[in-house]
């Protein structure tokens, strides 16, 4: 019977790694996901699996990235309105050129002041995720509840916790919701740059390998040659790949800003919105140690997990219910995916030019990224249950199981406060 068992299981981590693949079509037909990580909150597919008989959910343990937000620096437009303007004074701008050039004045005056703001949609993608939390499980959350929320100290964090809280509390106002946003926090909260991480031999070939991948995604297309009267010129008065890299954060951002109506898909056409999308792609998992032969910098992000087990541990002991919520970034909902072992975070390989067909930052770090745990008990028993869910959807650890997509908690837990001791991690 457990060969059985683990046999469905491989069966299931098998879809959901060919399901990690990239298409073309797939990208085309929802070109927001080309924003990569700047992408719009997917739907979750709204299949929750039933609990085994007799088991009923307690506890809600979570961890989101603020939503969709405004570019945190004005750095980009700065760049882009100064070179746009200098090609307009000497005649390098053709029409579309100017139109251009216009699109991003549009677009820097809106972002004025607001860098790392959040935006409308930002706050609907978090009321939304409350309200679905509520919803999907009616017997714990339709009760008084304990409700302790803590963001990182960022503008646009506390604001999507604020209405994430907000929206709860308007669903049940019996909630004692408690909010927070403190230093002491953010040990836990974001990377803790005071865990040694030991260097990796091929780090310096990997970040070799990525600076020529992206300069190759980077590459101008044939719709922003068309904005100057002579591009060769405007290649010597501008550094093509930063110029390029500018223009597509603030394409990438426009998905966040949907009432501005601006858009700059058309400067980089199917291929050039794709392009950026495999460029951030394969940087996202360089930079979070992801990627095979990497430096492990995910090991900043122990103290997070070891916030979650030592929570969990602390309300299953106290054998009472609550709803813990912790708000952060995606520089923390990245790496904590990955030393989960979740199948969407686990597929990275050092093959830039394939990245995209095994590992997908859209599917994991989109604007309003999230992670629960749920956890249930049944009365007369003290086995704990607990699921884990990405981005709302149900998804696998790799510890055994036999009841997926629950896990025994004492099974858990023991494979998680291993890999912890195992790590032997090094504090500054």
């Amino acid at each position: 019977m457990k060969h059985i068992r683990l046999f469905f299981l491989c069966l299931l981590l098998l879809g959901w790694t060919a399901s990690a693949q990239t298409s073309r079509e797939e990208l085309l037909s929802h070109m927001d996901l080309t924003a990569g990580n700047y992408a719009n909150y997917p739907a979750p597919t709204g299949h929750l699996t039933p609990a085994p008989a007799g088991y009923e959910p307690f506890y809600i343990s979570h961890y989101g990235r603020h939503g969709s937000r405004y570019q945190t620096s004005d750095k980009a437009f700065k760049r882009l309105c100064k070179q746009l303007d200098t090609a307009l004074s000497i005649g390098l701008l053709t029409e579309y050129g100017k139109d251009v050039r216009n699109r991003v004045i549009l677009a820097a005056t809106d972002a004025k002041g607001r860098a790392g703001s959040l935006t409308t949609l930002g706050a609907r993608q978090h009321k939304a995720i409350a309200k679905r939390m509520y919803d999907n499980y009616p017997s714990l959350m339709s009760r008084p509840l304990k409700v302790t929320a803590n963001a990182s100290t960022s503008r646009r964090v506390i604001a999507s916790m604020e209405n994430f809280c907000a929206e709860l509390k308007e669903l049940n106002p019996s909630f004692e919701i408690t909010t927070a946003a403190r230093e002491e926090d953010l040990y836990y909260i974001k990377a803790n740059k005071s865990i040694v991480v030991p260097d990796a031999p091929l780090d310096d070939e990997l970040y070799h390998k990525l600076k020529k991948f992206r300069k190759k995604m980077m590459a101008w297309t044939p719709q922003m040659e068309s904005m100057f009267t002579d591009p060769k010129r405007a290649r010597e008065l501008f550094d093509p790949y930063t110029f390029s890299d500018d223009l597509y954060n603030v394409a990438a951002d426009m998905y966040c800003l949907p009432e501005l109506r601006i858009s700059f898909d058309d400067v980089f056409g199917e291929d050039g919105m794709i392009n950026g999308f495999r460029s951030y792609n394969a940087a996202w998992c360089l930079w979070e140690g992801l990627m095979p032969g990497s430096k492990k910098s995910y090991y900043c992000i122990y103290p997070l997990l070891q916030n979650f087990l030592d929570e969990a541990d602390a309300i299953i002991a106290d054998g009472g219910s609550a709803v813990r919520l912790r708000f952060g970034h995606d520089s923390v909902v990245l790496p904590f995916s990955f030393i989960l072992g979740f199948p969407e975070a686990t597929g990275a390989t050092d093959d830039m030019e394939d990245q995209h067909n095994h590992f997908s930052i859209f599917r994991l770090i989109p604007m309003g990224a999230n992670i629960q745990w749920v956890f249930f008990k049944k009365k007369g028993s003290k086995d704990i249950l607990v699921k884990f869910l990405m981005n709302e959807n149900e998804t696998a650890i790799p510890v055994k199981t036999n009841c997926y997509p629950y896990y025994h908690w004492k099974d858990v837990e023991a494979y998680f406060r291993k890999m912890i001791k195992d790590a032997n991690l090094v504090w500054k």
